[in-house]
């Protein structure tokens, strides 16, 4: 989540907009595929690829059993 975050969250504080650009693979077909996210969670990508999901893990941390918040994604 920091890694997501940070530049979104420099991006603000310096009034500057920000993307970031993902490369990924596909959880269903293993496909590898490539979009660009903004601080809004809009996002440009291959016309000819499916949509993706786009989502931020809830943590709960009040209920926290992991050590860190990255072992509780």
């Amino acid at each position: 989540m920091d890694t997501f975050a940070t530049p979104f969250v420099q991006g603000r504080l310096r009034q500057e907009p920000v993307r970031i650009r993902v490369e990924t693979v596909c959880a269903h077909c293993g496909e590898t595929m490539q979009f660009e996210i903004d601080k809004e969670m809009n996002y440009s990508g291959p016309e000819d690829k499916p949509s993706p999901i786009i989502f931020v893990p809830e943590v709960d941390l009040t209920r926290l059993k992991q050590p860190h918040i990255i072992e509780a994604f």
